[in-house]
């Protein structure tokens, strides 16, 4: 069930199936602002705790109701929706053929245009390929990670937490600290193993601090990449490839989990 939910959003994403609106964060954004309106709902979303478990509430509700269901198709469907509602970003993925097609031809005028349209972070040691590698990370790979352990809910009270992210930061990257170590392994297994080793094994001591820089360095360093000086496709080529072949593997695990009855 899990591996199906995944691939079929995955593919729905893919051939741009759902429609250009089809995202949560508006909705995301007017649900906390729901609750920040209401004077006794509005205190309690200030607090530490509690404001956090009120943002994610609908997901705590979704879990409740997929517990009490016994039908295997209604699951696969609320699956999906959420899924779609939660993977991918359109935008950055137009930009960045944009950004490639501008490239090749020389247009360096369009080509620093749609490169502004790619950083994510607001980081200028970030690479254009490492701001695609988180990109990959907060849109696909923790998504997927968070519906595999916790199902649709799991992927739903993450995505509520992503779209206020600049009102719950450090929740976020608390919450984020696993997969993104997860990922990182993940780039060990198909990029250079021993050459990422030594950079993965520091990122535990990095606690929270910048996780789009741990990321981006940890794919830096296992994707070799060999550009010439004013070659600007190279480097995001190699990381986005190395992203996808991630993406392959969290799957190919999941698959193989769920044969050994360790997911639904």
């Amino acid at each position: 069930m899990v591996v199906l939910s995944l691939l079929i959003a995955l593919i729905l994403e893919r051939l741009r199936i759902t429609p250009e609106g089809w995202r949560l964060e508006p909705t995301a954004n007017r649900w906390d602002e729901w609750l920040r309106d209401h004077e006794q709902l509005g205190s309690w979303r200030q607090h530490d705790l509690l404001g956090p478990l009120l943002l994610i509430s609908p997901a705590i509700v979704l879990a409740l109701l997929l517990w009490l269901s016994n039908s295997i198709l209604a699951m696969l469907i609320i699956n999906v929706l959420v899924l779609t509602l939660a993977i991918g970003c359109r935008a950055q993925r137009n930009a960045l053929r944009q950004f490639l097609l501008a490239a090749n031809r020389g247009d360096e005028e369009a080509r620093k245009e749609f490169a502004a349209e790619l950083r994510y972070v607001n980081d200028d040691e970030l690479t254009i390929g490492q701001q695609l590698v988180w990109l990959n990370f907060r849109y696909y790979f923790a998504v997927a990670f968070w519906f595999a352990i916790f199902g649709a809910a799991g992927a739903l009270a993450y995505t509520l937490l992503r779209a206020r992210s600049e009102s719950v930061p450090k929740l976020l990257a608390w919450i984020e600290w696993l997969p993104l170590r997860a990922a990182g392994f993940g780039f060990l297994l198909v990029g250079h193993f021993s050459r990422a080793l030594p950079q993965w094994l520091k990122s535990f001591s990095a606690g929270v601090d910048n996780p789009p820089k741990i990321l981006g360095e940890l794919a830096s360093t296992a994707e070799e990449v060999l550009a010439e000086e004013d070659d600007h496709t190279s480097e995001p080529d190699a990381l986005v490839n190395l992203v996808r072949r991630n993406m392959v593997l969290l799957l190919a695990v999941v698959a193989v989990a769920t044969l050994f009855g360790w997911a639904l």
